[in-house]
Parts: C-alpha cells; sequence; structure tokens
C-alpha cells in the first residue's frame, strides 16, 4: 500500500497537522503501508505576516517533527500569490507522480496544494482523502468569506463532493460539517500522541531557571501557536481574575508568534496591572523543550474559539495535569464527560475561576490529573493508527469505509 499525503507546509510550527502528518507516518511503517509526503517549502502559516522558508536539513529549533528526516519527504518553491502557497513545481511533481500511489491523502482546504492534489488525483484517477482539520468550523467559517467563497465556487465544493472519504478527529467536528458533502462518507478517528512519553516529566526546573527566572511559584501554562482562534486575549484576562488573588502566579505562552499578537497581548496584560506576570518564551526547539514546560506547569489553559482537535490539550491531558478548556475544543464533550479536564465558558470571571480554584486546591489538581492522563491513553498511536491504516485499505479497494 503506498499513500501520497500532500500538505501546503510541515514545518512544526505551522501546528498540530504537521506533527499529524509525521507521526502517523511513522506509525503506518509498521502497518505494512508506505508513506510520501509532498509539501511546500512555506516555514510558516500561510497567513503569516513574515514569510519564512523550510529545508530539510537540521537546524536551530527543530524546524520539522521529530522523525520527518526518516520519512520520503518532498519540499517545493513557492511563488506569488504566497498567501496561497502557490507552487507550480508542486503542481508538476504530482503530476508526474500520483499515479504511482494507491490513495492520496490531502490535509486542508483553501490553499494551492489542495487544488493541486485533487486536480491530479482526478486526472490520474486515485482515490482521495481529505482531512478538513477542524477548518470548516462555523468560526473559521465566518472568516475571509469571500475569498473561501470564490474557492468553494471555483474547485473546493467539487474537490469535497468528489473525496473517497472525509476524515474528521472529533464527532463534534462530524456535527459542525454535517452540511458539507453530506453524501461523501465520514471517518472519526482521532489524530495521535505517544502517550508513554508523557508518563515521567523532566526537566521542570530547568524550565523555570531559563524562562521564568527561578520562579518557584504557581505557572498557569499555554502551550501554542498565539493565534487568534485560540483566545490568548481572554486567557489574559483571566490570568487577571487569578492574579487578583494568587499574586505570585505567572502565566505563561509557549510557541509561536506568527500572527504578532504579542504586542497587543502586552498592552492588554499592561492595562490589566499583570504585565509583569506574563511571560512569552516563543516556540522551543524539540520535544525535550516542550516536556520540560509541561513539567513546569501547575495548570494547563486553553480558552479557544476552536480548536478541532487541540494536540496539544491532548498532550497535556496525556502529561497528567490539570487542564482547562473551551466548550469550543471539539473534545470537550468527551473530556467533560470523562471529568478528565474542567469545561469553562469564555467568560474571563468563569475561567480564571476554574483555574484559581485548581491552584488552591493540590489535592484536586492531582484527581483531575490522574483522571486526565488515563483518559489520554485512547489517543496512543498503537491505538489510533490501525482505523487510520484501514481508512486507506477500504479506499484503496473501493469500499465503503466504515
Amino acid at each position: 500500500m503506498r499513500v501520497l499525503r500532500v500538505i501546503p507546509s510541515l514545518a512544526s510550527r505551522t501546528g498540530g497537522p504537521a506533527e499529524t502528518v509525521v507521526q502517523s507516518s511513522l506509525a503506518f511503517r509498521e502497518l505494512g503501508i508506505e508513506t510520501s509526503i509532498f509539501a511546500t517549502d512555506v516555514g510558516a502559516p500561510a497567513s503569516a505576516r513574515e514569510r519564512r522558508r523550510a529545508g530539510l536539513e537540521p537546524e536551530p529549533g527543530g524546524l520539522f517533527p521529530a522523525g520527518a528526516e526518516t520519512l520520503d519527504v518532498r519540499l517545493f518553491g513557492v511563488r506569488r500569490p504566497y498567501r496561497f502557497t502557490f507552487s507550480p513545481a508542486l503542481y508538476r511533481a504530482l503530476g508526474e507522480r500520483t499515479a504511482s500511489y494507491d490513495v492520496v491523502h490531502i490535509h486542508g482546504l483553501y490553499l494551492f496544494p489542495h487544488l493541486a492534489a485533487y486536480r491530479q488525483a482526478t486526472r490520474a484517477r486515485r482515490p482521495y482523502i481529505v482531512t478538513v482539520h477542524g477548518i470548516l468550523d462555523p468560526y473559521h467559517r465566518r472568516h475571509g468569506r469571500l475569498r473561501k467563497g470564490i474557492a468553494d465556487s471555483l474547485w473546493q465544493r467539487r474537490m469535497l463532493e468528489g473525496a473517497a472519504a472525509l476524515h474528521l478527529e472529533t464527532d463534534d467536528e462530524a456535527r459542525l460539517v454535517s452540511d458539507v458533502a453530506p453524501a461523501v462518507p465520514r471517518v472519526v478517528t482521532p489524530t495521535g500522541i505517544h502517550w508513554a512519553r508523557f508518563g515521567e516529566l523532566r526537566g521542570g526546573g530547568e524550565f523555570r531557571r531559563r524562562f521564568l527566572g527561578g520562579h518557584a511559584g504557581p505557572v498557569v501554562m499555554h502551550i501554542g501557536r498565539l493565534s487568534h482562534k485560540k483566545a490568548p486575549d481572554v486567557l489574559v484576562r483571566a490570568f487577571a481574575v487569578v492574579a487578583r488573588e494568587l499574586p505570585e502566579a505567572l502565566l505563561v505562552f509557549v510557541g509561536p508568534d506568527d500572527e504578532d499578537r504579542r504586542p497587543k497581548l502586552e498592552t492588554l496584560a499592561t492595562e490589566l496591572g499583570v504585565s509583569g506576570k506574563v511571560v512569552f518564551t516563543g516556540m522551543l526547539p524539540g520535544e525535550e523543550s516542550r516536556l520540560g514546560a509541561l513539567a513546569a506547569t501547575d495548570v494547563w489553559a486553553l480558552p479557544s474559539n476552536a480548536d478541532n482537535f487541540g494536540l496539544a490539550a491532548a498532550e497535556a491531558l496525556a502529561a497528567g495535569l490539570p487542564v482547562v478548556i473551551s466548550p469550543h475544543v471539539n473534545t470537550a464533550p468527551e473530556v467533560g464527560k470523562a471529568r478528565a479536564a474542567l469545561v469553562r465558558e469564555q467568560d474571563p470571571e468563569i475561567f480564571g475561576a476554574a483555574i484559581l480554584s485548581l491552584l488552591r486546591d493540590p489535592q484536586a489538581r492531582a484527581e483531575l490529573g490522574a483522571r486526565a492522563r488515563e483518559f489520554a491513553r485512547r489517543y496512543d498511536w498503537g491505538t489510533v493508527a490501525q482505523p487510520l491504516a484501514q481508512m486507506y485499505f477500504d479506499v484503496a479497494d473501493g469500499r465503503i469505509p466504515a
């Protein structure tokens, strides 16, 4: 079985999809699936204000997810319009190579690599799967309506309706996109994590020394891109509620700022009187640094406006941390039902009160963290890779995926 996976960028700073594509491709090796990954050399999200280029050669900062260097990865240059990640070289390569694969897997929507993969898969008469990655959430549909409407009318609606299957990562995401290409089979399977790696966290002291000046007090952590969709402004406001009662607490943002959010958040922190208590580390290199950040965490928080899976949240759960999320993280119904995290509305007073309650109660943190770690076991690659692989075998054989 040979699968061609197409994604606009494989750079780590673009978020969860890049990590998922790499780690799942590694897991598929054990299941008899050979994958190739075609991407552009864009090194940041398409919406980033600064253009970055990526190469597969090693460099400081861990540009690609761990293990990418062991996979068959092809990167292609982009041209204007850069916002569309336009790459004639990618299109030509897909035209030459697509027919040699059994299945094409398209990751994401609206950009040129998706259009190119759809057209070349159709021409080569190869079945293709589309993973939506949360992009059709109502929150995202409200943004960029004109641009998205043009893409829908010109090609994307046909791409979705012609897919052999749509891959969705949560039941809630499936519900939110039930109006899209309703005749196309759905496969609802979560993305994965390496659950065992989060069992024994180390490096918390080093993280605190390096980034927090040796701070020994409570730490509220957020790991992920500084993106509007993740509502970092709500978290700063909620932290101000915490700081009124626990002035020794810190709020730490770990992740890249490709949308230039930090200056606005710093201004907001100053207005709320917590400017000296909000820390931005930027993107940390490698998995060990991320594990160190988790080890330094007392409460992990994500008041997101929209998150189809929340890979960073799943890792925090696997680390056994007490987690507070908003209902707009699509795993929230399952997490809340299992009492594996606190699910609270985005109102800063409500969200902040939930964080504060955990910081004040070590036993509650320990109990919630234990349930979180056990809940996250279901996301281990050893569990989720098999149904994803079965989706490929079903599609290649012309069967409707279960």
